[in-house]
């Protein structure tokens, strides 16, 4: 069933920004929460979908934003209540990719986009919703 079948006239229905988590990771997280990332104190991989745990908790971020992105405060809230915690867990040296055979690899500058290679076909990723 369609959103114009189950609310007529789309009114109240709030309208999702990303299509699937892989658009929410690279079009959002990378680029709105650059950081530094060295390899050795603050940790990232390019192939993040390939950790389950890192999976879970950028997806509990994206729906938490798609809820909170329309509120007053909503991206302030979203940062103090989720973000700030989550992505501190996934920068981490000793986080969900402390063992990524790419976390060496996976370094940027300040200010620069987070690295993120794409999913392979199918992976859960790239899902619709």
């Amino acid at each position: 069933m369609s959103d114009a079948e189950t609310h007529p006239g789309g009114e109240g229905t709030p309208s999702r920004q990303f299509a699937c988590l892989d658009d929410f990771v690279r079009q959002f997280v990378s680029r709105s929460c650059a950081r530094r990332v060295d390899g050795r104190t603050r940790v990232w991989s390019a192939r993040w979908w390939d950790s389950p745990e890192a999976v879970l908790r950028l997806r509990g971020l994206w729906q938490a934003w798609e809820e909170l992105k329309d509120s007053p405060g909503g991206a302030c809230l979203w940062f103090r209540d989720h973000a700030d915690y989550h992505l501190g867990v996934l920068f981490s040296p000793d986080g969900p990719f402390e063992s990524s055979p790419d976390v060496r690899d996976s370094t940027n500058r300040r200010g620069d986009d987070l690295p993120c290679a794409p999913p392979p076909p199918g992976h859960e990723a790239t899902l619709r919703g």
